[in-house]
C-alpha cells in the first residue's frame, strides 16, 4: 500500500497509514536533508506538527553518524516564521553547533523556495545517572478505555453539537485517535483554562527509539494551542477563531510510545495581545510522566 498520492505539483500528500513514513528524508548533503510528504492543515498550508518532527528528525541524522555515545533529544525550542507551503517540498539545513563530552546541540532552518519557514535549536543527551522525581497523574482522569473517540462522541451526543461540530468531529482525522477525558468542557464551560485529552498514534508501532521522539513531537502540536481560547470562545473548535503555532518548546523526560494511550494534561496561564500561551504535562497510560511541552499561539477572531 502506498504511504502517499501525488499532488497537482508532484509533491507527495501523505495518505495517514504510516506514521514512520512522514519522518523520511532524503539525504541531499551531509546536512541538507529533504522530506517527501505533507501534511496539510485546516488553513490548506503545512501542519506545524510535520515540520517540527521532521526537523528534530534531520538533526538526529547528524548525531547519529558522530559515531559518538548514544544520545537522545533531550530539548526543542522552535518558531514559526511563515506559513508553509502544502504543495512544496522543505529542505531542512542542520548546524552542528557543538559536540560536547555527553551533549550535543544542533541548530535546524527549514526552507521552501529560498525563505526559512521554521527554525529550531535542539539538545541531545548521553543518558547519564542522577536524580529522578516527576509531577504525578492528574487525579479523577477517566480512563481511555472508558471515553469515546471524536467521531463516537459525534454519534452519540446528537442535538447538543452543533452541525458543524458533528461534521468536524466524525471527520476527526483517523490516523491518530482522540479522546477527550471532559467532551462537555468544548462546548458549556466558559472560563476553563484547562483540558485533558488522551490521544494515540496506531500507525507509530514498530518505531525506534529516535523516531518515537519525532512523533512524540508530531502529537504536541495536535489541541495544544487551543486550550488558551477555551475562556473566551465555545465550542471548539470556533469557526470565528483563526489559530496558527508561533513557536514550541518541548522537553523529553523519558522514553514514550505513541501507538499506546498518551494523556495530554493541558492548561492556559495566559491569553493577551492576540496571543495565548498554553502548556500541557504528557503521560503515559501508567502515569510515568514522559514529556512536557508549551506553545504560544496567535489567536485571530474572524471577520463576520
Amino acid at each position: 500500500m502506498s504511504d502517499a498520492v501525488a499532488g497537482s505539483t508532484g509533491v507527495l500528500d501523505w495518505d495517514g497509514r504510516d506514521a514512520r513514513a512522514l519522518l523520511a528524508l532524503e539525504r541531499l548533503d551531509r546536512d541538507l536533508f529533504r522530506n517527501r510528504l505533507n501534511q496539510r492543515n485546516a488553513n490548506d498550508a503545512l501542519f506545524g506538527g510535520q515540520v517540527l518532527a521532521q526537523a528534530l528528525t534531520a538533526a538526529t541524522h547528524t548525531v547519529e553518524s558522530e559515531g559518538t555515545s548514544a544520545r537522545a533529544v533531550h530539548s526543542l525550542h522552535g518558531y514559526f516564521l511563515r506559513a508553509g507551503r502544502a504543495h512544496g517540498p522543505v529542505i531542512y539545513q542542520v548546524d552542528r553547533t557543538r559536540d560536547g563530552g555527553r551533549f550535543s546541540t544542533r541548530r535546524v532552518i527549514a526552507i521552501q523556495e529560498g525563505e526559512p519557514i521554521f527554525h529550531m535549536e535542539c539538545g541531545f543527551h548521553a543518558d547519564e545517572a542522577g536524580y529522578s522525581h516527576q509531577a504525578g497523574l492528574p487525579a479523577g482522569v477517566p480512563r481511555p478505555e472508558d471515553l469515546l473517540t471524536l467521531p463516537e462522541l459525534a454519534d452519540s451526543m446528537g442535538a447538543e453539537l452543533p452541525d458543524w461540530v458533528r461534521a468536524r468531529w466524525k471527520g476527526q482525522d483517523r490516523r491518530i485517535e482522540v479522546k477527550p477525558a471532559d467532551p462537555m468542557s468544548f462546548l458549556h464551560r466558559p472560563g476553563l483554562s484547562q483540558r485533558a485529552i488522551w490521544m494515540r498514534l496506531p500507525s507509530g508501532a514498530g518505531a525506534e527509539a529516535a523516531e518515537q521522539a519525532g512523533l512524540l513531537a508530531y502529537l504536541s502540536d495536535y489541541w495544544l494551542a487551543g486550550t488558551a481560547a477555551l475562556p473566551h470562545t465555545l465550542p471548539m473548535p470556533s469557526p470565528t477563531l483563526f489559530m496558527a503555532s508561533l513557536d514550541h518548546a518541548m522537553w523529553f523526560h523519558r522514553p514514550a510510545r505513541v501507538e499506546e494511550w498518551l494523556l495530554f494534561a493541558c492548561e492556559s496561564p495566559s491569553a493577551q495581545a492576540g496571543r495565548g500561551l498554553s502548556r500541557a504535562l504528557i503521560y503515559a497510560a501508567d502515569g510515568t510522566l514522559v514529556a512536557s511541552t508549551a506553545q504560544e499561539a496567535l489567536l485571530r477572531i474572524r471577520e463576520a
